[in-house]
């Protein structure tokens, strides 16, 4: 008998897509879908995005390509689109992958820096960030490589500074609603199973709820990284997302 391969959707964060690690080399027995989300990559850019816009966005993706339930990975922003689309349609995901993702307006720190910027501050900044990715990898504290300088790289020319600045104003502003907190709650209290993950050096400034932690099936921590974590130790992140999908088979 042929067992069904898992479906598996990662929704990127803020800065830069999932693919730059290959993710579909570490996660052969699973189907791996990275989406360019709204003012990404090769997606339309929406002027007046909202979460919920990127929350419709992967809803299509499943009812009109994969055509069924799936996991859903979110790393950080995209932890907070994940937060929303389950609460809102719990019937199309098997499980939560929560990597650092936003609960509360207190994880959105590049997004409340940026968001308080107008358009030339932000364009200066993002300049500086972009043209300099060695300089970037050393102030989160990662280790440089060539195979990371090479994927910081990526990152930064997967969105304009334009992107950045509105994806982070919808992030504040849909994030500090009572609207939100009620999707997490729904989610925490819900019966889709949700699993944590955090760097090892980032995990203690993740703003997970208490009771987020209590409800979660685990927590998973990922000994030497940072919020950065597939760009740090892809294959082992990989080897735990196989783990977690693997055990609910």
């Amino acid at each position: 008998m042929t067992t069904q391969r898992e479906n598996l959707i990662l929704i990127h964060g803020l800065f830069g897509s999932l693919t730059y690690f290959d993710p579909k080399k570490y996660l052969s027995g699973i189907n791996v879908y990275t989406p360019h989300m709204y003012c990404y990559g090769n997606a339309d850019y929406l002027k007046n995005l909202t979460l919920q816009d990127q929350v419709n966005f992967i809803k299509r993706l499943i009812l009109d390509n994969i055509k069924d339930p799936c996991w859903i990975l979110g790393h950080s922003v995209g932890g907070a689109i994940l937060n929303i689309f389950a609460s809102q349609n719990p019937e199309l995901v098997k499980g939560i992958i929560n990597v650092e993702g936003n609960f509360t307006l207190n994880d959105a720190f590049w997004c409340n820096k940026i968001e308080r910027m107008d358009i030339d501050e932000w364009t200066s900044e993002y300049k500086k960030i972009s043209s300099n990715p060695k300089d970037w990898l050393r102030n989160v504290g990662i280790e440089i490589t060539p195979e990371r300088l090479m994927w910081a790289k990526d990152i930064f020319s997967y969105q304009t500074e334009q992107a950045a600045l509105t994806v982070s104003c919808a992030v504040v502003k849909d994030t500090n609603s009572p609207e939100y907190r009620d999707a997490v709650n729904k989610v925490i209290e819900g019966d889709i199973p949700v699993h944590l993950v955090a760097g090892e050096r980032s995990a203690k400034d993740w703003d997970v709820p208490i009771n987020a932690r209590k409800s979660a099936k685990d927590f998973h921590i990922i000994e030497g990284t940072g919020h950065m974590i597939m760009l740090e130790k892809p294959k082992e992140f990989c080897d735990l997302i196989i783990k977690i999908v693997s055990a609910s088979a």
